[in-house]
């Protein structure tokens, strides 16, 4: 009725909402356009930067795409929710980025990220199939690039909300970061292995060195002069050593099956730290054992709550015992795989007279 009955001319669009918006950019950005690609270097001075919206219908371009959905759309459906999203902040300028949107007939079909260093930061791009792929490089401390993919489809038929993704998907690709990351951050080829049990028992060993000592104090801005000169040959190490060579496993335990997922949410909420009677100052060269047990898995109102305990010996004696806790937001465990310990603490009270024990007896 509308086209005199001619189905021909009902005008064909990518999707319904709202076209792009004419959006310049301040002369503060370079930009380079050809027929294959625009390329954008931002400023290195943070107040020149362009504003966010601007920025990125810059970088989506005049036609509506599924690069200008992923950037205007102001959440994206996972699964029965909404989540902001947070692509925005993803792509927002920086100073010092190049952007570089590759185009196909026009539209763009790819888009990269270097850093003011020339490192790739991250790539998005989009298939035939409409599916969306976002890939961040993220580098471990050995300088080893592990990349990150987020998985999304474009569906232009859902017009508020045309980017859908899956949290279960994401949440078992954050945990595989968190694995890979692991590995990457080894000083050797250590692999990771899994814990699925959550009776396991976790059993590592840790040599103090001179050199990681100096560099932890120098990092945490420890003075001590016990710690940088060496006393009748000995050089002591700070008793922080206590709960620094439980971080690798401390990790492991945070990223394994029992554990579950929610690792970018997850918050530290103690360490409960008891240093045996008696027990001398680490030094360099002491040679540590670690071992590390799981004492809680719980549920909490805002989320799920583990308890990790580990004991350190010296020369087979114990040196310190420790307790971490971390509450995981958002995140729960099935009621059937809770659990909760209860380790019995031996308590000595010293009564040095007859009197103080004679006082106890009569209360």
């Amino acid at each position: 009725r509308l086209h005199d009955g001619d189905e021909s001319q009902i005008p064909v669009v990518e999707y319904i909402g709202a076209e792009p918006v004419p959006m310049s950019l301040s002369e503060s950005v370079d930009v380079c356009e050809s027929e294959t690609e625009r390329v954008f270097v931002l400023p290195t001075q943070a107040e020149r930067l362009p504003e966010l919206d601007a920025w990125l219908q810059m970088l989506a371009g005049p036609h509506k795409s599924w690069m200008h959905a992923l950037v205007t759309a102001s959440a994206i459906v996972q699964d029965a929710k909404y989540a902001d999203n947070y692509i925005r902040k993803l792509l927002r300028a920086r100073p010092g980025r190049t952007a570089t949107v590759h185009l196909e007939s026009g539209l763009p079909s790819l888009l990269t990220i270097v850093d003011a260093d020339g490192v790739l930061e991250l790539t998005i791009n989009c298939d035939a199939d409409r599916a969306v792929r976002l890939t961040i490089y993220h580098k471990s401390l050995y300088g080893v690039v592990v990349p990150f993919s987020l998985e999304f489809t474009y569906n232009p038929s859902q017009n508020l909300t045309p980017i859908h993704g899956s949290k279960q998907r994401d949440n078992e690709l954050v945990r595989q970061l968190c694995i890979d990351t692991w590995v990457a951050n080894a000083d050797d080829l250590t692999p990771f292995v899994d814990v699925v049990d959550p009776n396991t028992v976790v059993k590592s060993s840790y040599t103090i060195t001179e050199e990681h000592s100096r560099g932890f104090c120098e990092s945490v801005g420890n003075q001590a002069w016990q710690y940088t000169f060496a006393r009748d040959g000995i050089l002591q190490a700070p008793m922080e050593y206590a709960h620094i060579v439980f971080t690798r496993d401390m990790l492991r335990l945070l990223q394994s099956s029992v554990f579950g997922f929610g690792q970018v949410n997850g918050v530290h909420m103690y360490n409960d730290v008891t240093l045996e009677d008696g027990a001398r100052m680490f030094q360099v060269d002491d040679e540590l054992a670690v071992t590390a047990t799981m004492n809680g898995l719980t549920n909490l109102r805002p989320g799920k709550k583990i308890k990790l305990n580990w004991i350190v010996e010296r020369d087979g004696k114990k040196v310190a015992t420790i307790e971490s806790a971390f509450l995981v937001r958002s995140h729960y465990i099935d009621i059937g795989n809770a659990f909760e310990r209860y380790p019995q603490q031996l308590i000595t009270i010293m009564l040095p007279s007859a009197a103080d024990i004679a006082a106890l007896e009569l209360n």
